[in-house]
């Protein structure tokens, strides 16, 4: 198992946000970037293009809002996470105008460049389950209700203190863990906010120290990416 802890060097300011951010590696080829955000009230993130990624957001505290280029909004929380496969080109905005938001963004290289862009979101009315995982994204043949251009699989798990919870594995795929609060551990490894802990392969099961919220990301082996 490899362990990327919290390192103060992941973290840079640019006014009202603060972003940890950690690079998966070779590896984990198209899991290209892992954004844990700290927004403060009215942040904003101007009008901008991106093209050629997946972007996936998921808001564990507080709300941001997700703005197009048609003025359709759409609100962020921990009830309703989004997708976005830019491919062409597309442009939107996001902020946090209501309150303070805890917000991960993830950047993934889709197998294939350009095609139609489009925006999908996922609600789950109660938010979470406890101390079970679920699949929020995956592949085109997956029944991932978030459909991605490549063979990734995006799962979130609440885990209660106490509570044990094995880690969703595939053959021939890669695992990677994210903690976005409290305190887990994993085998002998104890994680904190802002760890991680990959493998290639399975990994031992999730353990509560304290109430948590985690992201598991599932990636294909030698799978090929733009």
């Amino acid at each position: 198992m490899n362990v990327m802890r919290a390192q103060r060097d992941q973290l840079f300011e640019y006014g009202p946000f603060t972003i940890r951010r950690q690079r998966p590696g070779e590896a984990f080829g198209p899991l290209a970037i892992i954004d844990q955000m700290s927004l403060k009230m009215d942040a904003l993130i101007p009008m901008h293009t991106r093209q050629d990624e997946e972007i996936f957001s998921y808001v564990w505290r507080g709300s941001a809002q997700h703005l197009t280029e048609q003025g359709e909004k759409t609100a962020l929380n921990a009830k309703r996470a989004m997708l976005v496969s830019a491919g062409s080109g597309v442009r939107y905005e996001e902020s946090a105008p209501f309150v303070e938001t805890e917000m991960l963004q993830v950047y993934i290289r889709p197998a294939k460049s350009g095609g139609i862009p489009r925006t999908l979101d996922f609600i789950r009315a109660d938010g979470p389950s406890l101390n079970v995982w679920t699949l929020l994204a995956g592949p085109e043949s997956s029944d991932a209700p978030l459909r991605l251009g490549q063979e990734v699989f995006i799962y979130d798990l609440k885990v209660e203190r106490g509570a044990q919870v094995e880690v969703p594995h595939i053959a021939g795929f890669s695992t990677w863990l994210t903690l976005l609060d409290g305190i887990v551990k994993v085998g002998d490894e104890r994680l904190a906010q802002g760890d991680s802990i990959s493998e290639q392969g399975a990994l031992p099961a999730v353990r509560g120290e304290r109430d948590a919220t985690v992201i598991a990301f599932l990636v294909s082996d030698g799978v090929t990416f733009i």
